[in-house]
């Protein structure tokens, strides 16, 4: 998750644009993630900016009603150059919701509800292709061959006997030829943490934290040791996990 994402927000109102970059900015750092954000404030801009000279976004936030062409006009000009990024449109037309649909939105933000809808919409964009949509190469003991595991499927990793496991969700269990020093570094942006000098675990599965255990929602539960020094610590990472996916909302300030 080091990598930016990279959002562009288009609304004929500079106000209105200057407002849900600064709010979308706003949310997104606090959860830790890496953003920048573009603003326009004409729609033929930004569809020549990313037609002519190649500009690219991984969402757009685009308002409906705009002069000389729409939200979803442009939207759908955008496909039919077949560009692939979200589009998540911020609006007081939930009249035309249906219209939007040709174009597979990400989501509908209502200007009326925007605070609320922006930060579902966000936290689901999180979740979906940032935490979900990760994938990471470990080198395995078979001959050293690199494995491509998708990060949402780790459960959590053990050393063993000088060996280390990785634990996956659908039951698999993966034997590692790398250090736990190795593999906290590659996965901790990933919010999988050490917990105890022999394990790793992903925040996403954690179910419970007592003082010297966590409790795992796999095959029915899991419990892992955890060091006494490191549960304030686990715990203000845990949360923090939450705020990101969104189970935990941020104030409106």
């Amino acid at each position: 998750m080091n990598k930016e994402v990279r959002f562009a927000v288009c609304d004929d109102d500079e106000i209105v644009c200057e407002a849900i970059c600064s709010k979308i900015i706003k949310i997104l750092t606090a959860c830790g993630i890496s953003v920048s954000c573009d603003k326009y404030v004409s729609p033929v801009s930004l569809y020549n900016n990313m037609k002519s000279e190649g500009r690219s976004y991984d969402a757009l936030f685009l308002d409906i009603d705009m002069p000389k062409i729409n939200g979803v006009e442009l939207a759908k000009a955008l496909r039919k150059n077949e560009n692939t990024s979200d589009i998540i449109f911020v609006s007081n037309r939930e009249d035309k919701v249906f219209e939007t649909f040709p174009v597979r939105p990400f989501g509908f933000v209502r200007k009326n509800n925007f605070t609320h809808d922006l930060k579902d919409t966000l936290h689901s964009y999180i979740n979906a292709r940032i935490i979900n949509n990760s994938y990471v190469a470990l080198k395995t003991t078979n001959n050293s061959v690199i494995r491509r595991v998708r990060v949402a499927d780790i459960v959590y990793i053990e050393s063993f006997r000088y060996k280390q496991y990785v634990y996956m969700s659908d039951g698999e269990q993966i034997e590692i030829h790398m250090t736990m020093r190795e593999l906290e570094s590659k996965l901790e942006e990933f919010d999988i943490v050490r917990v105890y000098q022999g394990n790793l675990v992903n925040l996403k599965y954690v179910q419970r934290i007592e003082r010297t255990d966590i409790l795992l929602n796999y095959k029915g539960g899991v419990t892992i040791n955890i060091s006494r020094d490191k549960v304030q610590e686990l715990k203000a990472l845990y949360l923090n996990y939450l705020r990101k996916i969104g189970t935990v909302l941020f104030d409106d300030e």
